[in-house]
């Protein structure tokens, strides 16, 4: 079985789920700057319904990150 580089058109193909959290780290990045720190607890809030559910927060980490190195990046 013969391994080959994948082409150009194999790595620019869209990756939905890729595409997905860019936007939404976009999102998060534009509302810190726009509103501060608590806006991402607060938009956090508004998305958990009902408010038995856990907050909707999330916490962007390396894959394979050691837990020193995720609390380092907050």
């Amino acid at each position: 079985m013969s391994h080959s580089k994948p082409t150009e058109s194999d790595t620019t193909d869209a990756n939905p789920a890729k595409e997905s959290l860019l936007q939404e780290q976009q999102e998060q990045r534009e509302l810190i700057a726009e509103h501060g720190e608590d806006a991402l607890l607060n938009k956090a809030l508004e998305d958990t319904f009902p408010a038995s559910d856990p907050i909707a927060t999330q916490t962007p980490i390396k894959p394979g990150a050691s837990d020193s190195e995720a609390e380092k990046s907050e």
